[in-house]
C-alpha cells in the first residue's frame, strides 16, 4: 500500500458559528473532486458529516446542534 500524498484544504465557513476549519485530505481525491467527481465517489472514506463539512464548511457538532 502506498501513501497517498496529502493537502490541507480550508473550508468555507461554518453556518452556525462563521469558523473556518482545516481538513488533511487525499490530493488526488480533491482534485478529482474539484473537477466533478461526485465527492461521495472521490472520498469514500470520508463520512457523510466529513464530507459535509469538507463540502460546506459546516462543522458535525454545529450540524447536529441545529436540528437538536
Amino acid at each position: 500500500m502506498t501513501n497517498a500524498e496529502m493537502t490541507v484544504v480550508t473550508t468555507r465557513p461554518c453556518i452556525v458559528c462563521g469558523e473556518k476549519s482545516e481538513m488533511s485530505v487525499d490530493l488526488n481525491a480533491y482534485s478529482a473532486w474539484r473537477n466533478g467527481t461526485l465527492i461521495q465517489d472521490a472520498f469514500p472514506t470520508l463520512t457523510p458529516s466529513e464530507r459535509e463539512h469538507l463540502k460546506m464548511g459546516t462543522h458535525p457538532k454545529c450540524w447536529e446542534e441545529m436540528f437538536e
